[in-house]
């Protein structure tokens, strides 16, 4: 029995060996745990045998279990080498999908498929992650990592250009033409990208149309863009004018400019006439409504630059010579002003000395009608009737039928009189009628009458005209009590439309409030009388603003004609006042836009020549810009467009598809410096290609790709057993679930009873070489003792044997 005691010793050394001989071998294989040989003796006995006496049988090899000890890191320059720190293992897919792998061996590449797969192409899972990188552990798939982005490509459809075209560019005149380059001053290039993420080179090109001169309104350098794509030529898109807020610009029939939030714009609908903000130039000075005369006849009338009474007939050598006009003759007509009074008014004029001069006569007339108009009472107010009361009668506000400034004129180029409102603008009318034969001779005006009605809808005159306004210092006196005039502060200085005179307040005389003072200031201004012209001062209010304590005088009078002046103490806040003027307003006459001779209207968005649908009760019209234009100021700052330059939409060659982009222009300049891109840049985007891969130690898989994009493609998780040794091993350091290591848990790198994931390195081998040559030693050493009892054992049977002989 010893022979075959030692037999097992023999067979059990050299399981140790080969245990120990596989250790040394895989010292460089990555993730490999070194195997451990377990033995045990062999003892046999029977219920009958005595066991103290039994010897053992030998010895025989139980179990070759692996050591799960942390192995070295070593690092690499393969961002898919992965190491584990801690417990766990990499859960692995064999190429089928049927069986499931595990492994600490993290030397991982890309198959063809773009999986992450190990040497033998066993696919690395994944679990599946939302926006915030929480990993889904019931959704396990197998890592891709795409070389590019799928369905990330964007659509350019805004650029941003910001130049410096230089201001001191040439002015071209030339027809555009792309392949000459002397028909546009310069150009710019980038690529755009339609939604597949191709790339299409797009060009712009400069043209300088227009220098900044003093006859523009405002002043500014004009440039013309013109775009392609590739070869295709977008053409601009109709772009309605904006302020510096991006407010779209709307223009009435005066051609004022609003933005639309201005509480005044009510924006049309339907179809509207087209305005461009290039054509708002035609500017006019507002005008009154003007009633004028026949022309006087030159014969017997108006002869020799005078107004004749009758002719002289020739005598002999005597020629016919005309009697001047006689003093005392009455001239009796009916007018009424900007529709007040509801009666017209009589004027009754009597000629006087001079009056055979039409000038002096026009003067001498205008003032008889400032006279009877300016003094006219209010119509007071009604209060209706009460409630319930019938029949119902609606209250009506007082009506002021005083009316100033009118203006009578003779043109002696046409031998006509004209009578003027005194107001500027559509809303003035004029009415002449009840003309007796001298007015109708000496002045033309019919014996039908004449009248200028209001214009309602239709821009003829223009706007009111604003009245000369003059404000005085802040007062230092208290104005919240009772107002005191004395020797010192009852004189005043005033100058109204040219008429200078003193108002002297008695005094003392102590008024209730300011406003009780102001209204006899008022009283006794208008009560002047020029001696030399016989015309009335009328129409001047005064009025105290309590905030700034301020007294405010206005004339009744508007125009650029209309001035006032009013000095005096400096209780009054008069002492330091200078003369104040009134200012003729102006207005735009409004073209509506033609192109190719033919009038241009505007429909849902789209220029058309399609009148039908026409809105006759339009007040505002949006304003547009010219296409594809780039207006500049004096200081090199862009005046329009203020907001992306909308283009048509461009289709791309061979069916690819099409692009519609607009072009940002407000960060552009026109200084002196030379041409430059300050700024470019694009939305759109191709298919981003990787560019690098970053896995954390938690495992989450980030991609970063040239678009720009990041993704994250999943989190690498990592699986633990509750008996790791029990594992089956198939070799490549890889492992088998069995029933001694029980089911595989799921659970993310660095939680509890999981390990962390370190990229870019692999594990080590845990086989320490030292303690295996030991262990080689000691088989070495128990191989040969049992040889050596083998030996001893055939020697003793050999003596047996031999007795015999």
């Amino acid at each position: 029995m010893s022979f075959y005691t030692s037999l097992t010793g023999l067979n059990s050394a050299t399981a140790q060996l080969a245990v120990t001989s596989n250790n040394i071998a895989n010292v460089g294989t990555s993730g490999f745990k070194r195997s451990r040989a377990d033995f045990g003796d062999i003892f046999s006995t029977s219920p009958l045998q005595k066991s103290s006496s039994n010897i053992g049988q030998g010895v025989s090899l139980k179990q070759v279990s692996q050591e799960f000890s942390q192995g070295n890191i070593s690092t690499s320059g393969n961002s898919l080498d992965l190491a584990i720190t801690g417990d766990g293992f990499f859960p692995l897919k064999t190429p089928d999908g049927l069986q499931d792998i595990y492994t600490r061996n993290g030397s991982f590449t890309l198959n063809d498929q773009n999986n992450v797969v190990n040497s033998t192409g066993q696919r690395l899972m994944a679990a599946s992650v939302d926006s915030s990188g929480k990993a889904d552990l019931t959704d396990l798939n197998a890592l891709t990592i795409p070389p590019k982005t799928s369905g990330e490509a964007v659509e350019t459809t805004q650029i941003q250009l910001g130049l410096n075209l230089p201001a001191d560019s040439a002015v071209i005149t030339a027809d555009f033409d792309r392949s000459n380059p002397s028909t546009y001053n310069k150009s710019t290039a980038l690529t755009v990208y339609d939604s597949g993420g191709n790339g299409y080179l797009a060009t712009v090109y400069y043209a300088k149309t227009q220098n900044a001169s003093q006859d523009q309104t405002p002043p500014s350098s004009k440039w013309q863009t013109y775009f392609f794509v590739g070869d295709t030529q977008v053409k601009p898109a109709l772009q309605q004018a904006t302020d510096k807020v991006g407010g779209a610009l709307f223009v009435n029939k005066y051609g004022d400019v609003l933005p639309k939030s201005d509480p005044r714009v009510v924006p049309s609908s339907g179809t509207t006439e087209m305005f461009s903000l290039d054509q708002l130039t035609d500017v006019r000075r507002s005008s009154p409504a003007s009633a004028i005369g026949a022309a006087l006849n030159t014969t017997t009338t108006f002869v020799n630059g005078i107004l004749a009474s009758s002719i002289t007939p020739a005598s002999g050598t005597t020629p016919a010579t005309p009697v001047p006009l006689a003093v005392g003759t009455v001239l009796n007509f009916n007018i009424k002003v900007d529709g007040a009074p509801a009666t017209a008014q009589a004027i009754t004029y009597t000629t006087k000395a001079g009056d055979q001069d039409p000038e002096v006569l026009a003067r001498n007339v205008e003032i008889a009608i400032n006279n009877v108009l300016g003094s006219l009472a209010d119509t007071p107010a009604t209060s209706g009737s009460a409630p319930g009361v019938t029949p119902v009668v609606a209250a009506v506000p007082a009506i002021k039928n005083a009316r100033f400034g009118i203006t009578v004129a003779f043109d002696p180029d046409t031998a006509r009189f004209s009578i003027a409102s005194g107001t500027t603008g559509d809303s003035s009318s004029i009415e002449v009628a009840t003309t007796d034969a001298n007015a109708i001779r000496f002045m033309g005006l019919s014996g039908t009458g004449l009248k200028v009605d209001a214009s309602a809808n239709e821009a003829l005159r223009g706007k009111i005209s604003d009245p000369a306004v003059l404000r005085g210092e802040t007062m230092t006196i208290n104005t919240t009590k009772s107002i005191s005039t004395s020797s010192a502060n009852k004189d005043f200085f005033v100058s109204v439309d040219g008429f200078a005179f003193k108002v002297e307040l008695p005094f003392p005389t102590t008024y209730t409030n300011i406003d009780s003072f102001a209204k006899a200031l008022q009283d006794s201004i208008n009560a002047k009388t020029d001696p030399a012209t016989g015309r009335k001062v009328s129409g001047v209010t005064v009025s105290f603003d309590p905030k700034a304590k301020q007294f405010v005088f206005t004339t009744g009078t508007a125009g650029e004609n209309s001035a006032i002046q009013v000095t005096g103490s400096a209780d009054w806040g008069l002492a330091n006042t200078e003369m104040q003027f009134g200012s003729t307003s102006e207005w735009k006459k409004l073209t509506q836009f033609t192109e190719n001779g033919a009038l241009q209207f505007v429909k849902n968005g789209v220029q058309t020549e399609d009148a039908s649908g026409l809105s006759t009760q339009t007040e505002w019209w949006p304003v547009y810009l010219d296409r594809g234009e780039l207006s500049f100021d004096l200081t090199g700052k862009p005046i329009s467009p203020l907001t992306g330059m909308p283009f048509e939409t461009a289709f791309l060659a061979g069916g690819k598809g099409a692009l519609t982009m607009s072009i940002d222009f407000t960060k552009s300049t026109q200084y002196s410096s030379a041409f430059a891109v300050l700024s470019q840049s694009q939305d759109g985007a191709p298919e981003g290609e990787l560019m690098g891969l970053n896995i954390g130690v938690d495992g989450l898989v980030n991609a970063t790709y040239s678009n720009g994009s990041q993704v994250s493609l999943g989190k690498i998780v990592l699986a633990n057993f509750s008996s790791p040794s029990g594992l089956r091993q198939v070799g490549d350091a890889s492992y088998l679930a069995s029933a001694t290591s029980g089911v595989a848990k799921i659970g993310e790198a660095g939680s509890a009873g999981f390990g962390s994931i370190r990229a870019g390195a692999t594990e080590r081998a845990n086989v320490d070489l030292t303690q295996e040559l030991v262990d080689l030693i000691t088989a070495q050493r128990n191989f040969q003792a049992n040889a050596k009892a083998i030996e001893t054992s055939s020697t003793m049977t050999s003596a047996i044997i031999n007795i015999r002989s």
